[in-house]
C-alpha cells in the first residue's frame, strides 16, 4: 500500500504541515480557518510537550501518521545535534517513516527559489539568511538568536519597542494606541518577558501591534531602524553578487514587505518576492523529487 509523504515547516512559534499520496490531492494543516499548530526550536524548546500537542492534532488527519517519508525543515536545526533532537521528537509520531530533518533556511531556499540562485532571508519571530546557488546553501552569517542577533525580526523589533515604551521615549499618542491610556506597566512586562519559557515569541507578538501603527512617524522609524540594522548585517556577510536578489519568508518579511523592500534597495538589493511560509514551494519541490 502506498504510504503518504509528509512535509513540514516548523518555526519557533508555529508549524505548517502538508501530506499526499502519489499524485493525489495535497492536504494541509492547519487548514484555512483552523487554529495554528505549535512550533518548536530544539535549542531551547520542550520536546515532550511539543510532541504531545502535535500528536493530538495530527492524529485527526486521516492516515497521515502512516507516512513512509517525512521531510521536516526546522528552526534552530543548524547543526547535527539539534537536527537529531528534532528527529527524536518527530519519529515517534510516524513509526513507519524515514524522518529527514534539515534547517528552516534550506527549506526557505527550496520553497522560494526552487533551483534558482539568490539570497534567502527568514524574517519572522527570528532572523536568518544564506546564499543558495540552486543546489547548495552557504551560511557565512551565523544565526545568533534573539539575545545577540536576529536584527529586524519580530523579537528584535518587539524588544526595541518595549524598551522605548518603558523608558517613555515614544510619543504619548503612540504609547496610548499601543498600550492603553496608562501606557505599559513595567512589572507586567518584566514578568511576561522574563517569566516566559520562550521569550522570543512573546516579544514578537508586540511587532504585530506596531505594524498597525506604521502611519505614525515614530512607529515607522522604529521599524526602519531595525530593518537598516538587518541590511547592514547582510551587506557585511554576503558579497554584492550574492545579495543582489533576495527572497524572504516569515510573518515580518511578508507583512512588512514594502518597507523591507525599500530598505534593502538602499544597499542595492532587490526583493523579488515574499511568502508567509515556504510550505507551498516545499511541496512542489518534494513532488518533483519523487517523479
Amino acid at each position: 500500500m502506498e504510504r503518504p509523504i509528509v512535509v513540514a515547516d516548523i518555526g519557533a512559534s508555529s508549524s505548517r504541515w502538508a501530506w499526499w499520496k502519489g499524485d493525489g490531492e495535497v492536504h494541509r494543516l492547519p487548514a484555512e480557518g483552523e487554529a495554528g499548530l505549535p512550533g518548536f526550536n530544539p535549542l531551547k524548546g520542550e520536546g515532550r510537550s511539543f510532541g504531545e500537542q502535535l500528536h493530538q492534532r495530527l492524529s485527526t488527519a486521516g492516515d497521515m501518521l502512516k507516512a513512509g517519508q517525512v521531510y521536516v525543515y526546522g528552526a534552530g536545526c543548524g547543526d547535527p545535534a539539534r537536527e537529531s533532537r528534532l528527529v527524536d521528537v518527530i519519529s515517534p509520531l510516524f513509526p513507519r517513516a524515514e524522518v529527514h530533518v534539515a534547517s528552516d533556511l534550506l527549506g526557505a531556499a527550496r520553497g522560494l527559489l526552487g533551483e534558482d540562485a539568490g539570497l534567502v532571508l527568514i524574517l519572522g519571530t527570528g532572523m536568518n539568511a544564506g546564499y543558495f546557488d540552486g543546489k547548495d546553501l552557504r551560511t557565512p552569517m551565523p544565526s545568533l538568536g534573539y539575545l545577540l542577533g536576529d536584527e529586524g525580526s519580530g523579537a528584535d523589533i518587539g524588544r526595541h519597542l518595549l524598551r522605548e515604551a518603558l523608558y517613555r521615549r515614544l510619543p504619548g499618542d503612540l504609547l496610548q494606541a499601543l498600550f492603553g491610556e496608562n501606557g505599559p506597566d513595567v512589572q507586567h512586562v518584566i514578568g511576561e518577558v522574563y517569566g516566559a519559557v520562550m521569550p522570543a515569541p512573546v516579544l514578537a507578538r508586540r511587532t504585530a501591534a506596531l505594524a498597525e501603527q506604521l502611519h505614525h512617524p515614530a512607529a515607522r522609524q522604529l521599524v526602519v531602524d531595525r530593518f537598516d540594522a538587518l541590511v547592514e548585517v547582510i551587506a557585511h556577510s554576503f558579497t554584492p553578487e550574492q545579495r543582489a536578489q533576495v527572497v524572504a519568508t516569515g510573518s515580518v518579511a511578508h507583512g512588512l514587505a514594502d518597507l523591507l523592500s525599500e530598505r534593502l534597495a538602499r544597499k542595492g538589493m532587490q526583493l523579488l518576492r515574499t511568502a508567509p511560509d515556504p510550505l507551498e514551494g516545499l511541496v512542489a519541490h518534494h513532488r518533483r523529487a519523487v517523479r
